[in-house]
């Protein structure tokens, strides 16, 4: 990761006042392991912590996928912002100003301009609310859905006015132009423009503006309910360099903490859904955007949460978006509950009216996505015609093949088989991969698919030891004296053996903390010096280990070189090149005395000490 163009004097000081626990802890559940931090991966699904933070050494890696780094490398993965961007954001938190000496980056000014357009935009949608006659409509409408004042200025509700241009007008009187509001996705350029009119108009006409913030507090897009008959009645902001629907989760910045502390998230489908529940005091409830669930969804969810609660309306559509979330949480390692709200209510309504302790009732007693999905298949097979029953059973099926436990699986099929009226065998002979599940030897434990372990280290014991003794500032001069990257056979351990060589100090000894920051800086080797900096490696004789380990390098370089001359000198014997055969065995025996440190008198060595 290169620090671009802001002074390292900078970059030091903001990381002086950053406690890395505290950034990391905003993103995922951490809990105490001995001197570091410990919890589930936000960059690979896992079901065991292996993602450790080091508060000491200020820096975090993964001990499943490799992942690892400093504060900086940290947000800029887990947010996608470049370094700049992430220094820029980390210095205003402890009031440092960060300015770039010279150049120019044209996408990162384009993603901090539409950044502050949508702020300006959201300012402005606000005060229509507050503050104006024309704002009345959507105060009364908002009224009548009991949305409070309190939680209007909470998530900064706005009313987007019904003129065609009235957001263009306000904002190019602030120095915005028509094309940063065209890149924000506020404005649709006109087919024709008439006489007077310019070549857009207003996204957002006569609606009740959403605004949609990121994790970092940033404006990204907005979400616009109609105020009469328009259609569509809920329409978003296209995808910008600064917004991607299909990433992002609305209240998810006003239900962070609540969800890391609770480790339950409840996802439901609107913006009203998921303001009533935060007014309700369920504040560890998000939204998706109109969109159903994906992918990234579920991995930005699972840095906080173990357990997601879906709460979706009660008709075919938030049936049906329930059942698609199937196939996504499998083997997610997330815990998935499916709350099925009376006929009639949406979560909105239905929390007004009964309040946060009837929904926590209903959150107690609610299925398994597993067995929700189960019975909406069995009950379609139950009224189905034959041809209806057929396709039911053989989605049940597949459904029961997303049991990962044997027993529970073989009991669901059972509870199946009666309620349809269905000899057992015959569904386990409709499914070939149950037929073998059901032909194991008893007592023959169900393997369980897990991602293998990323391999971490592939080099032999010594180069191991010896890296970890530099990142760990055990070395001695003396020692690091006989230190040279081509004794290693890594070429991630030469790097870090020439980045450390690079930052001796005037004593000898390495520069830890600057030498470990420039290392994580490579990709070749970065990942490699976080793994060492984090293991808890013991040596009973740590300065004999050390000769050892050098000993031992020492031993390998005289044998390697000495192979390769045996190699050069039978190939200089076989094509008669006597006066190559004289010079190689005078340096194949000057390599052999030294080795059994007999001392050579006027020679010179091609040996390299």
């Amino acid at each position: 990761m290169g620090r671009g163009l802001i002074s390292d004097d900078i970059i030091n000081q903001i990381r002086d006042r950053i406690d890395i626990a505290d950034i990391v802890g905003h993103h995922v559940s951490l809990t105490r392991a001995g001197q570091n931090l410990k919890g589930l991966c936000p960059f690979h699904q896992e079901k065991s912590p292996s993602f450790t933070v080091s508060p000491s050494r200020q820096i975090f890696h993964c001990f499943g996928c490799g992942a690892g780094g400093n504060v900086f490398s940290f947000l800029s993965r887990i947010t996608g912002a470049s370094f700049p961007e992430v220094v820029r954001d980390l210095g205003r938190k402890v009031g440092i100003e960060v300015q770039e000496s010279a150049g120019f980056n044209p996408q990162a000014a384009q993603t901090g301009r539409i950044e502050q357009v949508n702020q300006a935009a959201s300012a402005w949608f606000h005060k229509n609310l507050q503050e104006t006659k024309a704002g009345e409509p959507a105060r009364n409408y908002l009224a009548e859905r009991g949305i409070e004042p309190a939680t209007i200025s909470r998530f900064a509700i706005g009313v987007a006015l019904g003129e065609w241009e009235g957001l263009i007008k306000a904002l190019t009187q602030q120095g915005f132009t028509a094309g940063d509001l065209a890149a924000a996705g506020l404005t649709v350029a006109r087919e024709q423009a008439g006489k007077g009119a310019t070549g857009y108009y207003d996204r957002f006409r006569a609606r009740v503006m959403f605004p949609i913030v990121d994790l970092r507090k940033r404006v990204v897009g907005f979400g616009g309910r109609t105020l009469g008959d328009g259609t569509p009645k809920y329409l978003n902001s296209p995808d910008t360099p600064l917004f991607k629907k299909g990433q992002t989760l609305f209240a998810f910045d006003q239900a962070r903490e609540a969800i890391a502390r609770t480790k339950t998230v409840i996802v439901v489908e609107g913006y009203f859904d998921a303001i009533a529940l935060h007014q309700a005091g369920i504040t560890h409830t998000v939204a998706t955007l109109g969109t159903a669930l994906t992918t990234e969804h579920i991995q930005a969810l699972r840095r906080f949460a173990a357990n997601v609660v879906l709460l979706f309306d009660p008709d075919a559509a938030g049936v049906r978006a329930a059942l698609r979330g199937l196939d996504l949480f499998v083997n997610s390692g997330l815990g998935v509950k499916v709350v099925t709200l009376p006929d009639g209510d949406d979560p909105d309504t239905y929390v007004r009216k009964a309040g946060a302790e009837a929904f926590a009732r209903l959150e107690a007693a609610a299925p398994s996505l597993l067995d929700y999905a189960l019975e909406h298949s069995v009950k379609a097979a139950e009224a189905g015609s034959l041809e209806g029953r057929i396709r039911s059973v053989d989605e049940i099926l597949r459904i029961l093949q997303k049991s990962e436990h044997p027993i529970e699986r073989e009991e669901r099929l059972r509870v199946v088989a009666e309620r349809l009226g269905i000899n057992q065998q015959r569904l386990i002979e409709r499914y070939p991969a149950l037929v073998a599940e059901q032909r194991k030897p008893a007592g023959m434990p169900t393997p369980v698919s897990t991602p293998a372990p990323v391999p971490t280290f592939k080099g032999v014991p010594e180069e191991r030891d010896l890296v970890f003794l530099l990142l760990q500032g055990k070395l001695s001069p003396a020692d690091i004296r006989r230190l040279k990257p081509e004794l290693f056979s890594i070429p991630a351990c030469q790097k870090l053996v020439t980045c450390a060589l690079a930052h001796l100090g005037t004593d000898g000894r390495v520069a830890v903390r600057a030498f470990l920051d420039a290392a994580m800086e490579d990709p070749d080797c970065g990942a490699l010096a976080t793994e060492f900096s984090l293991r808890d490696d013991h040596f009973d004789d740590l300065s004999e280990h050390i000769k050892g380990c050098l000993d031992q390098l020492d031993r390998k370089r005289f044998d390697a070189t000495l192979r390769e001359l045996i190699s050069r000198l039978k190939g200089a014997e076989r094509e008669g090149r006597w006066e190559d055969v004289q010079s190689i065995n005078l340096q194949v025996n000057e390599l052999k005395m030294r080795k059994a440190g007999t001392p050579v008198a006027g020679t010179v060595s091609l040996v390299k000490e």
